[in-house]
């Protein structure tokens, strides 16, 4: 007999002298007491009995990384289906995926198979991740065999090492080889070459390295920032050749180019016809101004006024690539929701660790009204957006009614179902609520359910049934759900009553004649906001915005589950909360304006703005001006985080609420002063940063001149992911040879890549490097796949399987 979890077995001696504590009990009570302890027990441990014979795990190790071919999922679907149906008593089924990283899908069990929930990043194979996680999933007294669904292109660690594993264990790896069909031609882009780094105006040559299986022609096309530059034919030899291109680049940043190439016919690999190489050209430093329109207005004239290289851009998608040579970013009343939550990280790893500045300024879309509470640049901040009871506008009725409907199943990056995560959400929107207020949850899909009735929140509410929230399958009907809410939250007789709706853009039924009970709604006193999981392009986003329309609030849409918290608090401190005071309010000046440098006259003489974002200063931030009312609250508020400065600007700098603050005569030496003091200096490049690429292995080199001291303690190399997608890495510097520190990473995923060196208290930055495609589709020979799945099972005693006919015998 063995345990499936044995750890239970422990819990033996504390129920016993629990029973123990508990006294002497008459027979036969005290009998049967002592009897069901070790009973209990034994079932916690899940005992099995082996009989021999049948019994036997078989784990699935199912490759679904980018490299297999289309329909592949299905395949593996339709095999896991035909070896279920042949599963007999005592024999179990265990399923691992994998792509970049090995999923656990489902641990060895008798039930049948629902599908695959995990999300897989499919730009590696790591194969010998999946087949260690597989042996992890198998008792040692349990018989077990894995088959592996497979293309056999594995990019991660030593695959034939992890089956040598399984072969210690006398577990037989099979294998399925599911790829794609061989075409007759097939070209890749193996490496386009280009200066690291540029004088503005200096003419330069790209050099590609192309592969051919043989001998032919290509059309090509090469991009410079998205756009054509040249096109035309290529002569392919067969095998390597080298191409040249030749360009001039006259503005300075960060150029990237892009090589691709259209081969005859069919292709065995289309995604490596690509070649992607990144240019820095030198300037001088920039300030990028980012507001709605995208048009330079009276802060940008400003600054250009001032001497400063000023680009003024529409929020839009921000990556570090784009902020080469940038020197500060100010963000001139735009919401959290214009940027996305990947803008709001390359912000925060811009600043933290490449040392760029960064000024917010205030309005009605900005700070707390604009969603930064809860959002990925609040950490930033030097002032906090809480709810406090001074800000309260009165009393509010709060009924949140949350689709729990079959998509909100899915599994989000972060290994969670987007219903916990819109639970989360729910739950910080709630504790934003005071003593005041009510509030009430319900939960949709083919009807709706009651999970907290309307409670004041000065009773308590019960936040511990909202957090465990489950889907329960279906869709949601959304008459259903508009009409428990809004009928519940018409009891209340506070003079705010508010609906909030989040639901699937994709997946929104039944809406009923939603027209009139809105109107029915409206008619006394009820607004609805919305807050739908999917973009304004889903079949059913136009539904949801009328509602919102119609409900008289506001329409939110987020494809990332991660943002529902932040879209939550942003729609309770709406109705809430009184976030932007808009009136005239004077200034005071505090005694960190100095920081800024000497204060003019004119800078003494604090100035009235029409409007301000009421927040409070974090602790261990500077206080250059006030609010000169009751509040008091920071009007502008600097410090350091990490490498680079930050400021906050709480009043509109441009717009209806400006015109006190624009008149003013120190405008322009506060705003030009402001945004020197967080650009970032100009750090003295005393050493050489290396960095070349062979495949997907990265090497990055510093080096001095000769007869300079180069100390290795604690010296490191960060890689930042140009796009803000990826996880940030570190490596120590190690030393090779005189003067010369080296850092090696391994590429998982195409991108680009901005190394960082760190010596000491100096941070050097490298140039840029990058990989066009997955380590997924380098070039090579088309049977290297196959040839590795039957190294594996040779060593371990397995075989190929066409058919399932026998995988479940021992």
């Amino acid at each position: 007999m063995s345990f499936e979890a044995p750890q239970a077995l422990l819990l033996v001696i504390p129920l016993a002298l629990l029973v123990w504590k508990r006294g002497q009990v008459a027979a036969p009570a005290g009998w049967i007491r002592w009897t069901l302890v070790p009973l209990l027990v034994l079932a916690l441990a899940r005992p099995v009995l082996d009989r021999g014979g049948d019994q036997i795990d078989l784990v699935l190790v199912v490759d679904r990384s980018r490299s297999m071919p289309s329909g592949s999922d299905a395949a593996a679907e339709e095999i896991l289906g035909l070896v279920e149906a042949r599963r007999a008593s005592g024999q179990r089924v265990g399923v691992v995926t994998f792509g970049r990283q090995a999923h656990v899908e489902r641990a060895p069990a008798t039930g049948g198979f629902s599908g695959f929930q995990r999300p897989v990043n499919g730009e590696a194979s790591d194969l010998a991740s999946a087949l260690l996680a597989a042996e992890q999933l198998v008792p040692e007294s349990r018989a077990a065999r894995v088959l592996v669904l497979s293309d056999g292109r594995a990019t991660g660690g030593d695959a034939l090492a992890a089956a040598r594993r399984l072969a210690q264990r006398g577990i037989p790896v099979d294998y399925r080889l599911l790829a794609r069909q061989e075409a007759p031609t097939d070209v890749a882009v193996i490496d386009l070459e280009a200066p690291a780094s540029l004088a503005s105006g200096e003419a330069f040559h790209l050099a590609a390295t192309v592969r051919a299986a043989k001998a032919g022609e290509a059309g090509y096309t090469l991009l410079r920032n998205g756009v054509p530059i040249g096109q035309g034919k290529l002569a392919l030899k067969g095998g390597e050749q080298r191409v040249w291109f030749r360009d001039r680049v006259e503005s300075a940043g960060l150029v990237d180019y892009r090589l691709r190439l259209q081969g005859e016919g069919g292709d065995a690999v289309p995604e490596n016809d690509q070649g992607r190489a990144v240019v820095r050209v030198a300037g001088p430093p920039r300030v990028v101004v980012m507001r709605a329109d995208g048009k330079a207005g009276v802060l940008a004239k400003t600054l250009r006024a001032e001497g400063l290289q000023v680009q003024v851009v529409a929020p839009t998608f921000v990556s570090l690539d784009a902020l080469e040579g940038v020197s500060a970013v100010v963000l001139e009343n735009v919401p959290a929701q214009a940027l996305g939550d990947t803008a709001m990280r390359v912000l925060d790893l811009y600043v933290r660790e490449i040392g760029g500045g960064l000024v917010v300024t205030g309005g009605p879309q900005s700070f707390g009204q604009g969603g930064y509470f809860r959002s990925g640049l609040e950490d930033l901040l030097p002032v906090t957006m809480e709810m406090r009871q001074e800000q309260r506008r009165t009393a509010v009725a709060l009924v949140v009614a949350l689709d729990r409907s079959g998509s909100m199943s899915a599994i989000t990056p972060d290994g969670r179902q987007k219903i916990a995560v819109a639970a989360e959400g729910v739950v910080g929107a709630l504790t934003l609520l005071s003593g005041q207020d009510e509030a009430a949850v319900w939960v949709v899909d083919e009807r709706a359910h009651e999970i907290l009735p309307l409670t004041p929140v000065s009773e308590g509410l019960d936040l511990r049934k909202v957090a465990t929230i489950e889907s329960m399958g279906g869709g949601i009907y959304i008459h259903e759900a508009l009409e428990a809410a809004g009928l519940q939250v018409m009891q209340s007789e506070k003079p705010v009553k508010h609906v909030l709706l989040f639901a699937d853009a994709a997946d929104s039924e039944e809406p009923g004649d939603y027209v009139k009970l809105l109107a029915d709604l409206r008619a006394k006193g009820v607004t609805v906001s919305v807050i739908g999981l999917g973009t304004d392009q889903d079949v059913d986003a136009k539904l949801l915005m009328d509602i919102a329309a119609r409900g008289g609030g506001r329409i939110y849409f987020t494809l990332s589950a991660a943002a529902l918290p932040r879209l939550f608090a942003q729609e309770t401190i709406e109705i809430a909360r009184a976030a932007f005071v808009a009136e005239p309010t004077p200034l005071a000046v505090s005694g960190d304006l100095a920081t800024l440098g000497p204060v003019q006259a004119e800078l003494a003489q604090a100035p009235t703005v029409g409007g301000y974002n009421v927040t409070y200063l974090r602790p261990g931030a500077g206080l250059a001006y006030r609010t000169a009312d009751e509040s008091a609250a920071p009007a502008l508020a600097l410090w350091q985080r990490g490498l680079g400065r930050v400021a906050a600007f709480t009043a509109e700098v441009d717009g209806p609420k400006a015109k006190p603050l624009v008149g003013w005569p120190g405008y322009r030496a506060l705003f030009g002063k402001l945004v020197r003091w967080t650009m970032a200096p100009e750090q003295a490049q005393d050493a050489l940063v290396r960095v070349r690429r062979d495949g997907h292995e990265l090497r990055v080199t510093v080096e001095v001149a000769p007869g300079q001291e180069l100390d290795a303690g604690g010296a490191s190399v960060a890689l930042l992911p140009g796009d803000g997608e990826g996880t940030p890495r570190e490596e120590a510097l190690r030393p090779e040879g005189d003067g010369k520190l080296v850092a090696h990473f391994t590429l998982d995923a195409s991108g680009s890549f901005h190394p960082l060196v760190k010596l000491g208290g100096r941070v050097l930055k490298g140039p840029p490097a990058t990989l066009p495609y997955a380590p997924e589709y380098e070039p090579q020979p088309p049977t290297r796949g196959k040839e590795l799945l039957a190294s594996m099972a040779r060593l371990t005693g397995g075989v190929e399987r066409l058919s399932v006919e026998g995988v479940l015998d021992r």
